[in-house]
């Protein structure tokens, strides 16, 4: 048992930390204010690091390291989350590091090849559209269908809150979509497929987000759209199985960057109370204070460590089946249950410790603040469908079935 990185993912770990911090870091709070997107030339450097490629294999141009995917993906959008405490760069990546992850995997031939390249360059986004007006954590419950038409699906229907909704209409790209292809079947009759976001007929709704600021969100509306069955991941009508399985991916990755974020609270808290004066000592001197932030940095350290082996054993998985896909989705389920609550809890602790200053935009904790809240409403799953998902695999599927 060796708990330490390999020098590989040290280095790698070291690099992406030193752009986060170079070239990163400083613009985060103008990103987040503008609400014009990532800039240009932050994707191509990032795409010059590989950061969009880690997932994806080197013969579709990615950079990834077979066996260790997850695990790099997670060390990745750790130093981003630390630099950008928005979330939204660290958001961006890890949605195409995620769901790329899973089109390298159950992807026609002629899909990968034609879209995978284009996500590790940078050049088209990549994400995820499951949620619908009625059904978000209930997908079960989706309205949209596809009508498979020969060689082709035709889609109708609409989805919402839906992450990169303009990045992947202006730079190219598209979602990764749920739909029904037979109504009757339930979550048996659901088909997952590559929805490119310029398609004829697919129109565009952006909506305004209370954090997340350089992210867009928004709505898709389906008419009559086509797309090629080559776009389908695994089999027609077995689309809720493949979901599920890029979720415990993506989860992960959500659950990294709320780690990074927290981490970097937490020390912007420490040097604070250590440097702030009150009473004539500085507020580390008050227990109230330092047994607080004591009981952040254990939580968060036992997370951080149990989130790493939760990446490990998807890449576990995938590279010898020694881990059941049951075993990772309690791990990951653990890890999206617990992170983003501690990383909102570490960070307002932290804005406390900042007094009136911690209210303020000069301050970048609010900015935190307000891009956590997103995956504690709900995003990638909200808390009581982790603790299904949980329940379902300690107790028992016969338990607690899918509908």
């Amino acid at each position: 048992m060796d708990f330490r990185l390999s020098t590989e993912q040290a280095l790698f770990q070291r690099t992406v930390r030193e752009f986060a911090e170079r070239a990163l870091q400083p613009r985060a709070r103008q990103i987040d204010s503008a609400r014009q997107g990532i800039p240009d030339e932050i994707i191509r450097e990032m795409a010059g690091l590989g950061l969009f490629g880690v997932t994806i294999p080197e013969e579709y141009g990615g950079a990834a390291m077979p066996g260790d995917e997850i695990v790099y993906a997670t060390l990745a959008i750790h130093e981003l989350a630390r630099a950008d405490l928005s979330m939204s760069v660290p958001v961006y990546t890890l949605l195409c590091q995620g769901w790329g992850f899973l089109l390298a995997r159950h992807g026609t031939e002629e899909a990968k090849r034609e879209i995978l390249p284009r996500v590790a360059s940078g050049e088209w986004f990549l994400g995820i559209a499951t949620t619908e007006a009625g059904g978000g954590s209930d997908l079960a419950n989706i309205k949209s269908t596809a009508r498979h038409d020969g060689d082709r699906l035709v889609i109708n229907g609409e989805k919402t809150y839906i992450s990169g909704a303009e990045e992947a209409t202006s730079r190219g790209g598209g979602h990764l979509t749920l739909f029904r292809t037979d109504v009757a079947a339930g979550h048996r009759g659901m088909t997952f497929a590559y929805v490119p976001a310029g398609a004829p007929g697919v129109s565009t709704t952006l909506l305004d987000d209370v954090g997340r600021g350089g992210l867009s969100t928004g709505a898709f509306r389906y008419q009559d759209v086509e797309i090629p069955t080559r776009y389908v991941l695994g089999e027609i009508n077995r689309g809720f199985y493949v979901n599920m399985e890029g979720f415990n991916a993506a989860r992960t990755l959500v659950a990294s960057a709320c780690v990074g974020g927290a981490e970097r609270a937490l020390e912007m808290g420490r040097d604070w109370v250590k440097e702030r004066v009150a009473f004539g000592r500085p507020l580390a001197n008050f227990e109230g204070i330092s047994f607080e932030i004591a009981e952040d940095r254990g939580r968060l350290e036992m997370l951080r460590h149990f989130l790493l082996r939760s990446a490990w054993m998807i890449d576990q998985h995938y590279k010898d089946g020694s881990v059941t896909q049951r075993e990772i989705n309690e791990a990951v389920a653990a890890c999206k249950l617990s992170a983003p609550s501690l990383c909102l809890d570490v960070v307002k602790h932290a804005l406390m410790y900042h007094g009136a200053f911690g209210f303020t935009k000069d301050c970048p904790l609010e900015m935190a603040y307000r891009g956590v809240l997103s995956y504690l409403v709900g995003a990638e799953g909200g808390a009581n469908i982790m603790k299904l998902i949980i329940a379902r695999e300690f107790i028992g599927a016969e338990a607690i079935p899918y509908r």
